[in-house]
């Protein structure tokens, strides 16, 4: 006597690496060997998949998953068996704002699916005889429309149930769908006949596969499109399901005339048009990875340069070769905060807000500060103020230049020039004036501060305090 063998399922992560022109594949869970898909269906709703970046194994490059694979490893042998793309709407993640996918939800809402389809059985057995008898006159109302929808599974388990004779096993659909019209013609009779061939579509199909996994184009080949519409319309569910109702009807529309029409028309449009954002925001999200990637990477660079520069002795005279390095290395700092600059600008632009309670708070710590700081250290000084626009002021001993520090112009080339004290407003300023200002400091051999208030007393007061300590 032959033994059955066992299933033995495994799941992998995979992705394509674009710098190897491959695949790359990880292992992340094996199933126990079970004897039956029903068994191996309980592992499955009781497994969840950890989704994180792992690196490719020959150029060391880390990239998030793409797909989730499950194999058969029965023989000894992996036969892919499933594929679906991590991020779908097959397959949302939880938890993955950080992460390049458009399908995604919160620990929240994902307690809240878990709720409702922990309910689904239950909410349709309180609602079963409405839903019913609600199904069953639809049915009557269009017995030669939906009839052709039956298939020969169904007829076959419907005659089963009802004891009635059953067709030759070489009778076709056809054969099953003319002695079905002889034989159940009343409305009691046809209605027996409906439920008993519409078991296995309810509690199989729409009861027992999870509602946001519900595989609309393959629902409507097996069962037809009138009952599979009536259906994701009208089949009982718990309050938390109902939005992933609405997403699975948006699949199912197709063009109609009439008032409702147009209705149905602009669900499935902007069910389309759902689905064409959450894939973009996918593509998005994978785009400003790696993009924070270069950048941290570039960041690093020019913290090494740094600190490279930082060991090295500040001399009067300056030899050749030592010219010809910090000269060297001028340019690669330029270069690269160039190019971080222009990876920042690919990245959503976040906008820099300075709030009227701000204000208000700077205003009030000036009123109730100590005695004004001696400022006859600035006599004489022009001060350059980067990153606010104002007029030139004065102020008790010194002058005082504004520059709105949205760029590097001609302006403030020439304002730098004349000033002998740097002061640039941290929340104010971009970063290529910042960066260029700190170059220049260095260059002009220049006092440069930075400073978070742009309340002008306290600029000069900070500043003053400064100068006495050096």
């Amino acid at each position: 006597m032959v033994q059955n063998k066992k299933i033995h399922m495994a799941v992998h992560l995979e992705y394509y690496c674009r710098k190897c022109k491959k695949v790359v594949s990880a292992r992340v869970h094996e199933y126990e060997p079970v004897s039956c898909f029903e068994e191996l269906d309980k592992q499955l709703d009781s497994t969840n998949q950890p989704i994180i970046p792992f690196a490719c194994p020959q150029c060391g490059t880390e990239q998030y998953p793409e797909d989730i694979v499950m194999y058969d490893i029965t023989d000894g042998k992996m036969t892919r068996v499933l594929v679906d793309k991590i991020g779908s709407s097959k397959i949302p993640v939880v938890n993955g704002e950080e992460t390049p996918y458009g399908n995604v939800m919160s620990k929240e809402e994902q307690a809240e699916y878990e709720r409702g389809l922990a309910k689904i059985k239950d909410h349709f057995k309180e609602h079963e005889k409405e839903f019913w008898q609600n199904y069953c006159t639809f049915a009557v109302e269009k017995w030669q429309v939906v009839l052709k929808e039956i298939n020969e599974k169904e007829y076959l388990e419907a005659y089963r149930t009802l004891g009635v004779p059953l067709q030759p096993s070489t009778a076709n659909l056809h054969a099953w769908r003319r002695d079905a019209e002889k034989r159940f013609q009343s409305k009691t009779e046809k209605e027996i006949f409906w439920r008993a061939a519409n078991q296995y579509i309810i509690h199989h199909e729409f009861l027992w596969t999870p509602t946001d996994s519900w595989p609309m184009d393959d629902f409507i080949r097996l069962y037809g499109r009138e009952r599979v519409t009536y259906l994701t319309l009208h089949i009982p569910l718990p309050e938390e399901l109902e939005k992933y109702r609405t997403i699975k009807l948006s699949q199912i529309i197709k063009k109609r005339t009439g008032e409702t029409g147009v209705l149905f028309e602009r669900i499935g449009q902007l069910g389309r048009e759902l689905e064409k954002h959450k894939k973009r925001a996918g593509q998005l999200g994978q785009t400003v990875l790696e993009l924070r990637k270069e950048i941290n990477k570039l960041q690093e660079e020019l913290a090494q340069t740094k600190r490279e520069l930082a060991r090295k002795p500040v001399v009067v005279d300056r030899q050749a070769e030592d010219a010809r390095k910090i000269k060297e290395f001028k340019g690669l700092i330029r270069e690269l905060r160039e190019e971080i600059e222009r990876l920042r600008n690919k990245l959503p632009q976040e906008e820099k807000e300075h709030s009227f309670e701000e204000d208000q708070m700077e205003n009030k710590q000036q009123e109730t500060a100590q005695p004004e700081t001696d400022l006859s250290v600035l006599a004489g000084k022009t001060v350059l103020i980067v990153g606010w626009p104002n007029e030139e002021t004065k102020g008790e001993n010194c002058k005082i230049f504004w520059h709105d520090g949205d760029k590097v112009d001609i302006k403030l080339q020439a304002l730098l020039k004349e000033a002998d004290i740097l002061v640039f407003l941290t929340r104010f300023g971009s970063h290529a004036a910042m960066w260029w200002l700190k170059e220049q400091a260095i260059e002009e051999n220049k006092p440069i501060y930075f400073v978070k208030s742009r309340n002008v007393q306290r600029i000069l007061q900070d500043i003053a305090e400064k100068q006495k300590t050096q």
